[in-house]
Order: structure tokens, then C-alpha cells, then sequence
């Protein structure tokens, strides 16, 4: 903790967190009450919360969001070993205070008036629905149109009437995460929602999708934000059969596919 490495001592080298929950749990279990909810934390990954978007530090930005769910990502500052924040802290609630929830109330990657931070941004508020984050707070907020905006309105806001991406969350793998990563919901109307983002900046990639027996009808909506629609998200109609056709991704591109069921 900020107190350092003497109150550290004085506490049989403990670590600042899981001391404060053991402590407080024990507290609660003699007096039968419960004091905590959440256990709150902030996220900042070193050396990117800025607006550096040079080649080396682009890249760096848009391979940090797996410090939040990887334990073989090896940090790339001087921490230098994986930081796999949000297991890491799971465990060490279920160790020391069961039951608590996981928030993470300040957390920025930087760079968000540019599309390279917009797309850490979507990055990263994929994994916070995959990972059961109860809540999470950007610190402080991207300015209104800009890339960084509307990342979160893919999520929030993708049709301008308020529709989100949102239900229940199910696993959706990629063969190359540091290409494409994929995020899937299945929301309370039985819609399947496939959130793609290409963070591969040179050229569009081709990605084949299995989606595990879910028929969607035809036409799907596809919602896309990206360096080619800069200021607003587009919206167009996929006619196609989706496992026999490979989607095309334009580089530096978030993309959404809200599928209806064809049997509801």
C-alpha cells in the first residue's frame, strides 16, 4: 500500500489487500454483519495512459487489455510478469472475504481521440462483461464524437435509440486474440450480439464465424465504427449465410452483429 514497506512490516509483510479483507471479514463473522459489497479498485497499465499512438506504443496499448484476464501475458514494463488483474483479484477475495463483488472505479488506456484507443476501449469493456466486473468507471471521459465516444456507444448506445449490448454473457473465442478479439451476449429478446474488433491496422481481415448451432435470421444488422467512419457508426444488412461466409473486417474496426433467432 501507500503506506510502505515499514507499516508493511508491521504487519508480518502482509499485502495491503487481502490483510484489510481477512481483517474485515473476521470482524464481520464475530459481530454477524456484513460490512463490504464491493471491493473497488483502479487500473491504469504503465506507460499508456497518454496519448502516444506512435507505432510501438500503439501496438503496446492494444495488446495490454490482456493484463486484465491472462495469466501468460508477461507485462511489458517493469513489472515484467503477468499481472492478470482480474482473476488475481477474484481469488483473492474468495480467499479472504467471500461473496464481494469486483469493481474497478477509475481505469484508462489513453489515446482515446484516437481510433487506436477506441479500440482498447472496446477491448476493454468486453472483457469487463466477459469477466463478471460488477462496475467500472473510465477516468475521466472521451469527449463528445470522438473514437474513444463512440467505442462506449457501440456498447451503450450502437443504434442511437438507446439499444446496448447486453444479457447474458457467452464464450466467444478467437484463434488470433491479438488480431481480432470477439465478445458475445445473449440479450433478454433471445438476440445473439457478436462484438468484433480488428485491432490489425494494416489490412481488413477475414473472419470465418461458428456460431454453435444459433440460426440467425436473415437479414442481420451489423453496426461498424472505425478509421473509415470517423464521426458516426454505420449501419447496414448482412444477406448472407455467416457460417459459409467469411465477414470481412476493415482494419482499426469495432464491429456489431445483433442477430435475431430464425426460430424464436
Amino acid at each position: 500500500s501507500a503506506a510502505g514497506l515499514l507499516d508493511k512490516a508491521l504487519y508480518g509483510n502482509q499485502e495491503f489487500l487481502p490483510w484489510f479483507l481477512y481483517n474485515v471479514s473476521s470482524y464481520d463473522t464475530i459481530h454477524n454483519t456484513r460490512s463490504l459489497d464491493v471491493l473497488d479498485i483502479h487500473y491504469y497499465p504503465d506507460g499508456l495512459y497518454n496519448d502516444q499512438v506512435d507505432a510501438e506504443t500503439a501496438a503496446h496499448r492494444l495488446r495490454a487489455p490482456r493484463s486484465l484476464w491472462d495469466a501468460t501475458y508477461v507485462d511489458e514494463s517493469w513489472i515484467g510478469e503477468p499481472v492478470n488483474l482480474i482473476p488475481r483479484m477474484k481469488k483473492l477475495i474468495d480467499e479472504n472475504y467471500p461473496g464481494l463483488k469486483l469493481g474497478i472505479s477509475e481505469w484508462n488506456f489513453g489515446a482515446d481521440e484516437h481510433i487506436n484507443g477506441a479500440l482498447a476501449i472496446a477491448d476493454v469493456l468486453g472483457i469487463f462483461g466477459r469477466e463478471d466486473v460488477y462496475f467500472a468507471s473510465y477516468w475521466m471521459f472521451p469527449p463528445p464524437d470522438s473514437p474513444g465516444y463512440f467505442a462506449f456507444r457501440m456498447y451503450s448506445n450502437y443504434d442511437g435509440q438507446g439499444s446496448r449490448f447486453a444479457g447474458t454473457a457467452l464464450a466467444a473465442e478467437s484463434s488470433n486474440w491479438d488480431q481480432v478479439s470477439s465478445y458475445a451476449a445473449l440479450d433478454d429478446e433471445g438476440r445473439l450480439l457478436l462484438m468484433l474488433v480488428n485491432k490489425y491496422g494494416v489490412e481488413a481481415s477475414e473472419a470465418k464465424l461458428d456460431l454453435q448451432g444459433f440460426e440467425p435470421r436473415v437479414p442481420i444488422q451489423m453496426y461498424r465504427y472505425g478509421e473509415s467512419a470517423e464521426g458516426f457508426i454505420q449501419r447496414s444488412q448482412l444477406k448472407v449465410n455467416l457460417e459459409n461466409t467469411e465477414l470481412l473486417l476493415p482494419a482499426n474496426s469495432i464491429t456489431l452483429l445483433v442477430m435475431e433467432p430464425a426460430n424464436p
